[in-house]
């Protein structure tokens, strides 16, 4: 009997924005080297390899704070799990979605129709079709906020930021 342990990945690249998606399998990663995953735009997206003390690490660039984040899963979390999603440490937003292939699809359409919600609840749709306008303004967002916060709260979510003082400069 043959039994199928493949995992889809999605992780959005922090360079061009858009969502990746992979589909992994326990034995694509062997070595110490593990496997790096490519956006199409040609940058890194994560790693993910063995650990010698038993399960696996994840290493995504992550879109919300700019930093890279590693992640220890287990075998459990990562070819079992019909769903796992994976945070920003700074940020709560949800930076990578782990599962299989139908729930993490739907995962991301979820997270797609939320981050519009914001964009148009933040009126700054208009920059979105502007790529080299919407990279700036991006950036100058994600500089300005300290923290964004996703409670949710009767299956709405509530976006929480608390900004810098904008008179406040890097």
């Amino acid at each position: 009997m043959l039994i199928n342990r493949k995992t889809t990945l999605a992780v959005r690249c922090p360079w061009c924005g858009n969502i990746s998606t992979n589909k992994l399998d326990p034995f694509d990663i062997s070595g110490d080297d593990g496997i790096t995953a490519k956006c199409p735009c040609g940058q890194d997206l994560f790693t993910l390899k063995k650990r010698k003390a038993g399960g696996y690490q994840l290493n995504i660039s992550c879109i919300a704070c700019d930093y890279e984040h590693i992640y220890r899963l287990g075998y459990k979390e990562l070819w079992k799990t019909n769903l796992f999603i994976l945070n920003c440490h700074y940020t709560n937003m949800e930076v990578c979605f782990l599962g299989r292939e139908t729930d993490v699809k739907q995962a991301v359409e979820r997270y797609e129709r939320e981050m519009e919600e914001i964009i148009k609840e933040l009126g700054i749709e208009e920059f979105l079709e502007d790529d080299d306008l919407w990279s700036e303004s991006f950036t100058r967002f994600l500089d300005s906020v300290e923290k964004v916060n996703y409670n949710k709260e009767l299956g709405k979510n509530i976006v929480d930021l608390i900004a810098r003082d904008p008179n406040h400069s890097k």
